[in-house]
């Protein structure tokens, strides 16, 4: 079971859809930052964003959950702050 704790969130000023990053430490052992929080259009549910990096003209994943239960275990415990 994925653990997550110590989630932070940094709101951004008012946007129509990007409300802001989070970060949170992940079984006391891996820190994830700057993962984007965004409204979906028409639903009451949020899409997180995770970091990329561009280099060149290809766009490279920094970290991301592996499954669906990670992504839904991470987007409940940063949405139950907001």
């Amino acid at each position: 079971m994925l653990e997550i704790k110590d989630v932070t969130i940094r709101r951004i000023a008012e946007n129509k859809w990007h409300i802001g990053f989070a970060s949170c430490v992940i079984c006391w052992c891996i820190k994830l930052n700057n993962i984007a929080i965004f409204k979906r259009l028409n639903v009451p549910w949020y899409r997180l964003v995770f970091p990329e990096k561009k280099y060149w003209e290809n766009k490279i994943q920094i970290f991301f959950p592996l499954t669906n239960e990670a992504y839904f275990l991470l987007e409940k415990a940063i949405t139950e702050l907001l």
